[in-house]
């Protein structure tokens, strides 16, 4: 049995419990999380000589500890609350402290270790902060910039219904694609002449200066607007300070975007999952930083249903009484669900030949709504991204298992229609994920051309015969 020092976090620092196999005593020592006081927490440890480190929760208030554990080379393991606060009350009582939490901490890692259960909770893999900061960074300011685009529009709909129209692209004498407004010359053109009745007034020139200059077609736009802006009416100095912020701010919106996709390029331009989930036309640099900063590490999920059922994809067996059915899950990654769904669309947009967007028109064919079929899309995504990482992380490892797993990919992966006699809808765990030996014994078949309910309908006949 070794000793181990157990960790209660909070917001300020650590409280750590050493507790001696020999002893029954703990002694609890207070440390702030500051360069300094993890410096001294980590010699600390080294000077224990082999022990269990041990820290309640993971990736929240113990950040910074697990950092300096992490780049001291110290091995360290990670336990839900809610097991070590079972834990604690069972052996060290109901009295909840710090000290208490800490201690009953690291008797619950030597217990642990005594049932040789403790390396299931080591911490092996670890998430990219800065990566997923940045991900998560560029989803609020695209949830931003798409309520501040709305509120534009309202705007602009209260102020002139012909503009509107226009830039929406349903105006009759006007052509315009539609949603024109992102343009970024229409929003230089907001955020400098918000008052649209000034613009039947300016001239061609005038307007192309306050679109930002002869560039991507201006002067076609500027031909059409003034088709209308003759209808256009005087807007009041509140309407014009509004649409003028509002623009303004969609424009800035719109240039952090682009810095932080611009630093998404240069943080992960020598990453291989990036390069590799790139490949796919419709996966650009943002939704793949995304699904790599949310999975963090492939190996983490043993079969391609967790991974599903971490993203929110997968359905879970609810059994109540003699009822038994498949319900969605409540608790996923949603960052990570809204990844796959964007790569499902762009995917079948911009692969019109690939069976998954055949796959995706026969369930629109057969009365299936949109948002579901996208959903059956990228739920068959998580099929082929699952075995591309997993073949990834164990080419350098052993080739020879990654070609084996390349081989004995499902048919989706590997491009197979589902229409093929040999397409299989859920596959085997494949080698790489499962170390545990075929299991032995008869394995039943079910026989052809006999449906489960016929099977049941004749087993309930034979009982009441015999």
């Amino acid at each position: 049995m070794r000793d181990a020092i157990g960790i209660d976090p909070d917001s300020t620092g650590f409280i750590s419990a050493l507790v001696s196999a020999g002893s029954g005593h703990a002694k609890t020592k207070g440390f702030l999380a500051t360069e300094a006081e993890l410096g001294k927490f980590v010699k600390w440890v080294k000077g224990q000589g082999d022990i269990i480190v041990a820290i309640e929760g993971s990736n929240g208030l113990s950040k910074p500890l697990e950092k300096a554990l992490r780049a001291a080379g110290v091995v360290f393991y990670s336990f839900k609350p809610a097991d070590t606060d079972k834990f604690r009350k069972a052996v060290l009582g109901q009295n909840k402290d710090n000290e208490k939490d800490a201690e009953g901490v690291a008797r619950f890692a030597m217990a642990l270790e005594a049932q040789g259960k403790l390396d299931r909770y080591r911490r092996v893999w670890f998430a990219d902060v800065e990566l997923q900061l940045l991900t998560r960074r560029y989803e609020r300011k695209s949830s931003a910039k798409t309520a501040e685009v709305n509120g534009l529009w309202k705007l602009i709909r209260h102020a002139s219904p012909d503009l509107y129209l226009a830039l929406g692209g349903k105006h009759p004498e006007v052509e315009f694609s539609e949603n024109t407004l992102q343009n970024l010359g229409i929003l230089i053109l907001l955020g400098e002449r918000p008052n649209l009745g000034e613009w039947k007034e300016l001239s061609k020139e005038e307007l192309l200066v306050a679109m930002g200059g002869n560039r991507n077609g201006r002067r076609e736009w500027i031909q059409e607007l003034r088709k209308v802006a003759g209808t256009f009416p005087a807007v009041s100095p509140a309407v014009a300070l509004m649409i003028r912020d509002s623009a303004r701010n969609v424009m800035r919106l719109k240039r952090e975007e682009a810095d932080i996709s611009k630093m998404l390029e240069e943080l992960t331009k020598n990453s291989p999952e990036m390069q590799m989930l790139k490949q796919k036309r419709g996966i650009g640099t943002v939704t793949a930083a995304t699904l790599v900063a949310e999975i963090v590490d492939i190996r983490r999920f043993v079969r391609e249903n967790n991974l599903a059922g971490y993203a929110g994809l997968g359905r879970w067996e609810h059994s109540t009484g003699d009822t038994t059915r498949e319900v969605a899950s409540q608790m996923f990654n949603r960052r990570l669900k809204d990844a796959l769904m964007t790569a499902a669309r762009n995917y079948v947009h911009f692969n019109p030949d690939s069976h998954l967007t055949g796959y995706y028109r026969n369930l629109i064919k057969g009365g299936m709504k949109p948002l579901e079929a996208t959903k059956r899309v990228a739920r068959a995504l998580v099929r082929v991204i699952f075995r591309e990482l997993y073949a990834l992380q164990q080419a350098d490892a052993d080739p020879v298992e990654a070609e084996e797993a390349k081989e004995g990919e499902s048919d989706v992966a590997s491009g197979a229609t589902r229409s093929e006699r040999s397409h299989s809808s859920d596959t085997s765990p494949s080698s790489l994920r499962s170390k545990e030996p075929p299991r032995s014994g008869k394995v039943k078949v079910r026989k052809a051309g006999r449906s489960r309910t016929e099977r049941r309908r004749k087993t309930s006949v034979s009982k009441k015969i015999a």
